[in-house]
């Protein structure tokens, strides 16, 4: 399993391409899914091996008896694409999630444990002025004794 960790100053090429960082292109194989946040105005990439075990979780959703899980199926998946890291260490974003996420030249790979978000550098600074409150709330709800 990768664990994502760390932030990574990227900007998106003419053709809407990425390049990973080289210390990433070690755990990252040929494949990786990229898919719109469900939460969130940012991309999730996931390795090959993470998005088979996600996969594996929505495949446990109620979708032939409950419409909301349907739909989520639906929306995750269909916004999904699945794209080849090239020789280069580029990969290409398609342009329906490069709208989604508002992303322009200047992008943040951020670390997210078993997945790897893409934002829009100002929307992540604008999102990380925020975040303080917002994480001492989570660890208090949660428990997290970190």
């Amino acid at each position: 399993m990768v664990s994502f960790v760390d932030e990574y100053e990227r900007q998106l090429d003419e053709r809407g391409r990425i390049i990973l960082p080289s210390k990433l292109r070690e755990d990252i194989c040929n494949t990786v899914y990229i898919t719109q946040s469900t939460s969130e105005q940012c991309l999730h990439l996931y390795t090959e091996e993470e998005w088979e075990k996600v996969a594996e979780k929505v495949n446990q959703l109620p979708t032939a008896t409950d419409r909301n899980a349907a739909a989520f199926v639906r929306l995750f998946f269909g916004k999904a694409t699945a794209v080849v890291v090239d020789k280069q260490g580029r990969i290409p974003i398609s342009k329906r999630l490069l709208e989604f996420a508002e992303l322009t030249k200047d992008v943040v790979l951020v670390g997210a444990n078993t997945r790897l978000e893409i934002w829009d550098a100002k929307k992540w600074n604008d999102y990380q002025d925020e975040l303080s409150s917002v994480m001492l709330d989570g660890i208090l709800k949660y428990n997290l004794n970190i």
